[in-house]
């Protein structure tokens, strides 16, 4: 059951990136069959898929100035446990600040082409 319903949430993301889920409910996903472990190999990795050019671009301006410190100064750890990232899934970003004087910035690009 699991395995259907990854497969309905990819379905749903792609229709509504698409542009195309308007009235779609989940129960006319149900019936729909998981994906054999041979499609999903045949279908990773883009194989039989023609190169497609892309082009992502960001930019981030930051700027830290005048900051001054003192005295006694201290800063915090940067620690991740084992197993952090054991149930994570899906898109995720992790940002770590040590507490002083920090500027942070992130950029998340997701590209998805869909052939038909």
């Amino acid at each position: 059951m699991g395995n259907v319903v990854r497969r309905m949430q990819s379905v749903a993301l792609m229709l509504l990136v698409m542009g195309l889920a308007g009235g779609v409910c989940a129960e006319e996903w149900m019936d729909l069959a998981p994906m054999s472990a041979d499609q999903l190999a045949g279908a990773s990795g883009r194989q039989g898929i023609p190169m497609q050019w892309q082009l992502n671009e960001t930019e981030q301006n930051a700027l830290v100035s005048g900051n001054v410190l003192s005295g006694s100064v201290t800063t915090g750890d940067n620690r991740i446990s084992d197993h952090a990232f054991e149930n994570m899934s899906g898109i995720a970003t992790v940002i770590q600040n040590t507490g002083n004087q920090v500027v942070i910035q992130d950029s998340t690009q997701i590209n998805i082409l869909i052939n038909h």
